[in-house]
């Protein structure tokens, strides 16, 4: 008897704890989700719509401290725009979108959320640029309830809507390219086989992440997918990383064939800006001279670049200390040069070449300019211009170097103020140079039953005279929106 006493206390006993446990809270309150949708910014929710797929998304809030939901709960809401100020949105237009309910999240009886469907305007969201970035966000305060409170410390939501279409993800790819040089030899070939990331542009459009045979920032592709399913194409260049040419004259080692012991080969690289070629400069430091040299003939300086480098321009600025003001003094030791050129050190065929399809001061030079009538000038090469009292600045098609020589001869000695070679580091491979553009070389289309791209395509490089054909395929594998990983469909 004693022990069914004993068992009967503990089963009510265990029976009241159950009771307790099963009992709502003291206190109802209603709040938006901790989720950040990938944004990682507490309060902002990024959420992402699919072209093709719905343009439609649903803004909740949950119910806590009730057990079991038996009536319709509600809370009031106002569109706050000041929660975005110090924040990197701005607030969506209201013509961009519509709201199910314009002031209220209703929580059904026997649910714990309440839902606000927004509904995006195809015309006006999808045809700005900016809605395929984290740009536009519609700001919810909570104002009101039917329940005991509103959590204070998620009382708000910044909903951050862009669109993305269903060609963004990252695809599997694979393949092979050959580059040649533009006289058909081979020069160097290899297979594919990493993964790339293509995001959404456009309305059909997306961007690589890296080239097609080459994973790296400085390398995009935009790729637009029309109504047949063909695929269109181009180099989208990534302007953050592109270098432009800069002088080397600073950074390189300068020679000379002969410099005068009170003149300065150095001055050539100091970056000076020179008013005119005129006198007064030999002894101050400001120029380079080879006073006393043979006359008509040739002589040199030269830079010895630290690394390889592009080079496509070269700017001299002459030096004379003849007194062109003077009738009585035509001459003085120093002249400007009748001939003058460019070569480069080939470092394939370890030999001097002169610079190919040279430009100069984007005129022709007038042979008669300096020097006496009678003089027997020798014009055969000449490539860089000699004029007074400005830059004499030649163009010409990239070479990859690190030696280059000006060769100049005059009826006298020679003076130069300023010497400037441009350029950009030479690649680490025939691959990695700046790309000049992507053009189709065969069938290129994109299969929607497996989501793949068939591409054939010629790289074309900005430096350099070769060009690299891939042949690839890319394989949808998965996207990731708003923070969860989606695989293939």
């Amino acid at each position: 008897m004693k022990k069914l006493i004993l068992f009967l206390l503990i089963t009510a006993l265990l029976n009241s704890c159950y009771d307790e446990y099963r009992l709502d809270y003291e206190y109802s309150s209603v709040a938006f989700s901790y989720v950040t949708g990938g944004s990682n910014e507490p309060g902002v929710l990024w959420r992402s719509v699919v072209k093709d797929e719905g343009l439609q998304l649903d803004v909740g809030i949950y119910l806590s401290g009730i057990l079991e939901n038996t009536k319709e709960r509600w809370a009031d809401f106002e569109i706050d725009a000041t929660l975005l100020d110090g924040t990197p949105y701005t607030l969506m237009p209201e013509s961009y979108y519509s709201l199910s309910n314009t002031g209220r999240f209703v929580i059904p009886s026997g649910e714990y959320i309440g839902r606000v469907t927004v509904t995006l305007d195809s015309m006006q969201f999808m045809n700005d640029e900016l809605t395929t970035t984290h740009h536009y966000a519609i700001p919810f305060r909570l104002t009101e309830t039917s329940e005991d409170s509103i959590l204070a410390t998620q009382s708000t939501q910044i909903v951050v809507v862009k669109y993305i279409n269903h060609y963004e993800g990252f695809y599997i790819h694979s393949g092979s390219f050959v580059t040649k040089s533009n006289s058909g030899e081979e020069l160097n070939a290899g297979s594919i086989d990493n993964v790339l990331r293509l995001s959404t542009v456009r309305h059909d459009s997306v961007e690589t992440n890296g080239s097609m045979h080459l994973i790296g920032d400085d390398y995009h592709m935009k790729l637009l997918v029309r109504e047949d399913n063909s695929v269109w194409f181009a180099y989208n260049p990534n302007l953050a990383s592109i270098t432009d040419p800069v002088n080397l004259g600073p950074d390189a080692t300068a020679s000379t064939s002969y410099v005068s012991s009170w003149e300065t080969l150095e001055a050539i690289q100091d970056g000076d800006e020179p008013e005119n070629s005129g006198p007064g400069k030999g002894t101050s430091g400001q120029a380079f001279g080879n006073w006393y040299q043979e006359p008509k003939t040739y002589n040199w300086v030269q830079y010895d670049l630290p690394s390889l480098y592009y080079i496509n321009k070269s700017d001299v600025y002459w030096w004379t200390d003849w007194d062109r003001d003077d009738a009585t003094l035509p001459w003085g030791g120093i002249d400007i040069p009748f001939n003058t050129h460019i070569e480069y050190w080939d470092i394939e065929n370890e030999e001097w070449v002169m610079i190919p399809n040279p430009v100069v001061n984007n005129a022709a030079v007038d042979a008669g300019s300096y020097g006496p009538d009678t003089l027997n000038y020798d014009w055969t090469n000449r490539n860089v211009g000699c004029e007074i009292d400005q830059w004499n600045i030649t163009t010409f098609d990239a070479v990859l170097t690190n030696k280059v020589r000006l060769w100049f001869v005059a009826v006298g000695s020679q003076g130069i103020l300023e010497w400037r070679v441009w350029g950009v580091p030479g690649a680490a491979g025939l691959e990695m140079t700046q790309i000049e553009s992507i053009t189709p070389n065969g069938t290129n289309v994109f299969d929607p039953e497996t989501s793949t791209f068939t591409l054939n395509y010629k790289v074309n490089y900005k430096y350099g005279d070769y060009s690299t054909d891939v042949s690839a395929t890319m394989t949808w594998r998965n996207r990731i929106r708003d923070g969860v990983n989606e695989w293939r469909r």
